[in-house]
């Protein structure tokens, strides 16, 4: 939801960093698997109790995953990268909460929940994607993405939020699980709705 002005907000910062990156040859795939390793050094510090650690890899793997869409509109933007991008970024998002579930096996049934939600909206993002494309939708025409991206009340941005407060409030991560679920079924409802009227019109 918040998504568009974030990027609004670091993309000064992130294309200047990026083209200091670019003088030292740096390609944007190096900085995707980079960060995706650093999604795993948050993954594992979450599995041992060391929240504050986890917090601090978590925000360096989403600060990798600006950064290389930086360096990538900079130098040029290929399909593979796009590829790696969203892979990456799934299964980070995918492991982040399996984690609490290595954690303590009673936070299951709420990480449960929390990861067909985010089946839901992943499936509708890229679903959505595919049909655009497919159907050659004028409406992709003003996203500055590699491909058509879909919004919601559950985007990046606010998926980084409840990963945050997982972490700063975990006593309570049964209740954020599930209302951040809800929130993410609600996005899959509106996605749904929005493709329907699309193709139908």
């Amino acid at each position: 939801m918040f998504d568009g002005k974030i990027n609004k907000f670091s993309k000064p910062a992130l294309d200047v960093l990026a083209k200091k990156l670019s003088h030292f040859k740096i390609k944007p795939n190096a900085v995707t698997f980079s960060g995706f390793f650093l999604g795993l050094c948050c993954i594992y510090f979450i599995v041992n109790e060391m929240f504050i650690y986890a917090l601090i890899f978590l925000f360096l793997n989403r600060f990798c995953d600006g950064l290389d869409g930086a360096l990538a509109r900079l130098i040029g933007q290929t399909d593979i990268g796009a590829f790696y991008d969203i892979v990456s970024d799934f299964l980070f998002y995918s492991l982040f909460p399996i984690s609490f579930i290595f954690l303590n096996i009673e936070n299951a049934y709420s990480i449960c929940f929390l990861l067909l939600s985010f089946v839901g909206t992943q499936t509708t993002f890229l679903a959505s994607a595919w049909l655009v494309e497919k159907n050659k939708l004028l409406i992709s025409e003003n996203q500055k993405k590699s491909f058509f991206y879909i919004g919601g009340i559950t985007e990046g941005f606010e998926t980084i939020v409840c990963f945050v407060m997982m972490l700063l409030f975990y006593e309570f991560i049964n209740y954020i699980a599930y209302i951040f679920g809800i929130l993410c079924w609600i996005t899959f409802v509106t996605r749904v709705i929005f493709i329907r009227k699309l193709l139908k019109s």
